[in-house]
């Protein structure tokens, strides 16, 4: 049984946001399921009224039962980091931060604005009703507002997001907007964009592994905002290809492991699997499906593709040349 929250914890005092009203969150049986990941679950909170006036609902992360049962704690201290992580940002292509609950029992509730489907989520649709490629116009909106969301990060913030996948980016409307999300394993830079692993002893890189840089996957010591940049390419990949990096061919590379692999609805649960299950080329530029047409509207998407996926970091494009160089357009 869920207890009722203990306090909220307001940890963007600069933000300007009010939040100093308790927000009752009942219990996850009683919430509509937007998403899930590995050891967490994103429910949808309907807000009554207030002085007659509507307010918006907004969108729940914790922990899973399971994950609570088998006190999987790692899971709830992603949640408190990435509550600390998104209290210092504001921007227009990240997922606010509204506030912290934290039960009786120590379990933290993440309260965030509610944003539209994922990424992977339409990129599945469009695999299961063969639409083919998502369209360019809608390709170069979602590389203009995420390339918008890594500048930030990177120059303003100093923050390595860590796990970009197209999972991690939200959708509003008909592309309207584009969002950044799932900061819980984010790295921070230090003043020369990078992060020292062995130094620091303490910080580890934690993201997917299908998604993961080349330098990630060979455990470099240091790694910089161009991990993000090759995960991004990565993304670009995916709304080509319609299915997650290294996927098309996996039959062949998981051999006895095969039966072990979620559908393509749930390939969002990747993280799960381990090395074990997943063998050469993750951490390499995947190739394009046999048989892909490149149209003259994808030809800048698909040469971002392979900028982003260069093995050299020096090659990679940082995420200003990317967004200057598709703000101006053909």
């Amino acid at each position: 049984m869920e207890t009722p929250p203990r306090r909220l914890r307001d940890l963007s005092p600069e933000n300007g946001q009010d939040i100093s009203s308790p927000i009752r969150i009942p219990a996850s049986s009683s919430m509509k399921t937007l998403g899930f990941g590995s050891g967490v679950k994103v429910y949808r909170l309907d807000r009554s009224p207030r002085r007659g006036q509507i307010r918006t609902p907004l969108a729940v992360k914790r922990m899973t039962q399971d994950a609570v049962e088998k006190r999987e704690m790692v899971f709830n201290e992603r949640i408190l980091h990435e509550a600390q992580i998104l209290g210092k940002l504001k921007h227009p292509n990240i997922v606010g931060f509204c506030g912290l609950v934290t039960s009786l029992e120590g379990l933290n509730s993440l309260v965030l604005e509610i944003c539209g489907n994922s990424l992977g989520s339409i990129l599945d649709e469009r695999h299961e009703g063969k639409l083919g490629p998502l369209p360019a116009k809608y390709t170069t909106k979602v590389i203009t507002d995420v390339a918008r969301a890594l500048d930030f990060l990177h120059t303003d913030a100093r923050v390595l997001h860590g796990d970009l996948k197209s999972f991690n980016v939200l959708i509003n409307g008909e592309f309207e907007n584009c969002k950044l999300c799932d900061f819980g394993v984010a790295l921070p830079l230090d003043e020369h964009g990078q992060v020292q692993l062995r130094r620091s002893g303490s910080l580890f890189y934690e993201g997917t592994g299908l998604w993961a840089a080349p330098e990630v996957i060979t455990q470099s010591e240091i790694l910089d905002n161009k991990a993000d940049i090759f995960s991004f390419g990565l993304v670009i990949y995916e709304t080509l290809a319609l299915v997650p990096p290294h996927t098309l061919n996996m039959d062949m590379f998981c051999g006895e492991n095969k039966e072990n692999l979620p559908d393509n609805d749930l390939i969002e649960d990747l993280s799960d699997l381990t090395e074990s299950s997943l063998l050469p080329p993750y951490g390499m530029r995947p190739a394009l499906p046999v048989g892909f047409q490149v149209s003259e509207e994808h030809d800048s998407i698909v040469a971002l593709f392979f900028l982003c996926t260069n093995a050299s970091l020096e090659d990679r494009p940082a995420a200003r040349t990317i967004l200057q160089s598709f703000e101006k357009g053909p």
